[in-house]
């Protein structure tokens, strides 16, 4: 006794169960590919992540403000007798800056990354740097 097979038995739509399995084949295929655009990002309008470099620069531009206010409070609170400490925390500060202006350059050659962290970062490095200029430059 032989065995008949399903694979040619039509259903009552007119199609076989290859025809059908085709067809879920397809749609499954063209679903991985819909999924693999919007991963991308390049197609799709998925959401994107921050720019890790660029989140560092906004890290960077906090601690050199903190650095600075941190200068000012113990130069007032010493009554400005204190140069040592406030020219190495001050010299800090600039480090801190420039990493962080350095970070924000970095972070815009990222691809597929939204880009706001590294232009914050970059801003507020760039307006720490001119005020940490104008302090030492100025004498304040």
């Amino acid at each position: 006794m032989q065995r008949r097979s399903n694979q040619g038995v039509r259903k009552a739509g007119g199609e076989t169960r290859q025809d059908i399995w085709e067809k879920r084949r397809i749609a499954k295929i063209q679903k991985e590919k819909q999924k693999r655009m919007q991963s991308y990002r390049r197609y799709g309008s998925g959401k994107r992540k921050h720019s890790t470099m660029g989140v560092r620069s906004c890290l960077l531009a906090a601690g050199a403000l903190a650095i600075l206010g941190s200068t000012i409070a113990i130069s007032f609170a010493m009554h400005g007798k204190a140069a040592a400490v406030i020219g190495g925390f001050g010299i800090l500060a600039v480090v801190c800056a420039i990493r962080g202006l350095i970070a924000a350059i970095k972070g815009t050659r990222e691809r597929d990354r939204n880009y706001i962290t590294c232009k914050i970062g970059f801003g507020a490095n760039v307006l720490l740097l001119a005020g940490l200029f104008i302090i030492f430059v100025g004498g304040f």
